[in-house]
């Protein structure tokens, strides 16, 4: 036959600068790291069939993910904790104008007291905006990166083929007989759910703690519809959240749970270093 083999480019690092910036910097390098814990955990006594080297390749590159942009959001961790320590002080401005939500005179003067206080204790409340728009598309590389990667789409565990998706293997009646997943789905759905629920609401939860224990100089409508708002987007965003959560590959609802408990730990200990500093400062 004259008829030349056809020839197929493998997808590689040059090839992902070519596709964009992004694709360079964070999805390929994420991508080849996964395939390659993978391969490295596969052996004898975990085989890739068994789903394991797979689910531990998760956990690992997303708790170096995590930790790589704990470290880059040092600075926004300790300006949360210093506009923790002025809540007290910010109280007081708020109980100065009740009628801030309804008089702009009010809600500007209570505005201009609110800046001047930040910027006397240096502290730039809009920081923790910019952490965030560095770290969504950040957060949307990993998970472009684990989507594409190609041992994340083999594997079986407890009977769930890590590239289903959890929603399909739990809405088919002939799942629920056998080792066919379905179980493991709908514990894997829970857990994700709970961890992510938690994750959400956990910084709110610790925050009403320590309000507690600011005394009561009066009620503020503004600074009640404020935080209205907040559990609204907070509540909209988790139920969001979870309606997705069906549709995504088993092994991408694995990255979303232990996505979850790493923020919640995370949460936890910025938490308990943050109160070791305000205890060691008024100590002093």
């Amino acid at each position: 036959s004259n008829k030349q083999p056809i020839s197929i480019e493998a997808k590689t690092w040059k090839y992902a600068w070519q596709k964009g910036l992004f694709e360079g910097l964070l999805v390929w390098p994420i991508g080849a790291l996964t395939d390659v814990i993978v391969g490295g955990l596969s052996g004898n006594k975990l085989s890739i069939e068994s789903g394991i080297p797979q689910l531990l390749a998760i956990l690992i590159v997303t708790v170096i993910v995590r930790g790589l942009m704990l470290i880059a959001t040092i600075k926004q961790q300790s300006g949360n904790a210093k506009m923790q320590a002025l809540q007290p002080e910010i109280a007081k401005i708020q109980a100065k104008y009740p009628n801030a939500n309804t008089n702009t005179y009010d809600k500007q003067r209570m505005a201009e007291e609110t800046a001047r206080l930040y910027k006397k204790n240096g502290v730039k409340p809009l920081s923790s905006i910019l952490v965030l728009i560095i770290q969504f598309p950040v957060f949307i590389c990993v998970w472009g990166a684990l989507q594409g990667s190609a041992a994340l789409s083999t594997g079986k565990f407890l009977g769930l083929n890590l590239s289903d998706s959890i929603g399909s293997v739990m809405f088919k009646g002939a799942n629920w007989g056998g080792e066919h997943g379905a179980v493991t789905a709908l514990v894997l759905f829970i857990l994700m759910a709970a961890a992510q629920t938690v994750s959400m609401l956990l910084p709110q939860w610790l925050q009403k703690s320590k309000q507690k224990k600011i005394a009561k100089l009066g009620r503020n409508p503004a600074k009640k519809e404020q935080d209205n708002k907040m559990k609204m987007f907070t509540y909209v965003m988790l139920i969001m959240i979870i309606v997705m959560g069906f549709s995504l590959a088993s092994a991408m609802g694995v990255y979303w749970l232990v996505g979850a408990l790493v923020s919640i730990a995370q949460t936890l200990i910025t938490d308990a270093i943050n109160n070791k500093k305000a205890k060691q400062k008024k100590g002093r």
